[in-house]
């Protein structure tokens, strides 16, 4: 649902794959548009053949929502999901900036502790708090069986999570939220092997502050040791999105008002 912007209208890119001898699908793992982490267009000459258009046919998975010892809510596969397999995709309301902080300041007012915010790219969030899918209930694992990635679908920026392994009927999906954290530290309750034991990549550093998913000059968070904040300042959480390496990273920060 696309509230601050308009929704690109765009047929995308389209590749030049056929169907070849023997098999019964096009656009496999040599499709060009794959490769580019984008889905076929509607002017694929493929058509319903096409096995790079996961966002558009939607092959969901039966899940099932459950309700964890430690970590809230969670999602558990209720049938068996092969590596590489598109699970679900990432929804919410799209909306910009300015209004994912105004959002954040009224949820803690309403003293909010759950947050569904993904910041995909620079004025573009997807807000899953109130219109959403079972994603959102997707917990961190430091040894995680799924991982987010951006695609480009008919010209917009859509975010899907795919399977990293093969998945068992009954196993919770999780994926690895790897954030900088600004704030107090998050104890990991994943139970892997190999848990960091804390959620996150870095301790917190108070002098540096992302706000609105631009980071500070050196010179500005020089500024800011001079400066007071408190975690009451604190306004909420995000998953903040971005490509490295055609892959998805997870940054979660916390957003904090400045006391001069």
């Amino acid at each position: 649902v696309y509230l601050t912007k308009k929704r690109v209208e765009d047929d995308g890119i389209f590749c030049s794959c056929s169907l070849s001898s023997g098999s019964s699908v096009t656009c496999g793992k040599d499709c060009q548009c794959g490769m580019l982490f984008s889905c076929c267009s509607s002017n694929c000459k493929c058509e319903n053949n096409c096995a790079n258009k996961s966002f558009q046919l939607r092959p969901l998975f039966k899940t099932k929502l459950i309700k964890t010892e430690k970590c809230g809510f969670g999602l558990i596969a209720e049938e068996e999901i092969k590596k590489g397999e598109f699970v679900i995709e990432y929804v919410g309301e799209v909306i910009d900036d300015r209004t994912c902080e105004e959002r954040l300041w009224k949820m803690k007012r309403q003293r909010y502790t759950n947050f569904y915010l993904c910041e995909v790219s620079s004025n573009m969030v997807i807000d899953a708090t109130n219109k959403g899918n079972k994603s959102r209930f997707i917990n961190h694992s430091c040894e995680p069986n799924t991982e987010m990635q951006k695609w480009t679908v008919d010209g917009e920026t859509r975010v899907g999570i795919f399977a990293l392994r093969d998945i068992q009927r009954g196993e919770e999906l999780t994926y690895d939220y790897k954030f900088v954290q600004f704030g107090a530290d998050q104890d990991c309750h994943c139970g892997s092997s190999n848990c960091r034991k804390m959620v996150g990549t870095s301790k917190s550093v108070n002098s540096f502050i992302l706000h609105n998913g631009n980071s500070t000059s050196s010179q500005d968070q020089h500024d800011m040791k001079k400066r007071k904040t408190t975690s009451d300042n604190c306004i909420g959480e995000i998953i903040r999105l971005w490509d490295r390496r055609d892959k998805i990273y997870c940054l979660m920060k916390k957003l904090l008002k400045i006391l001069i």
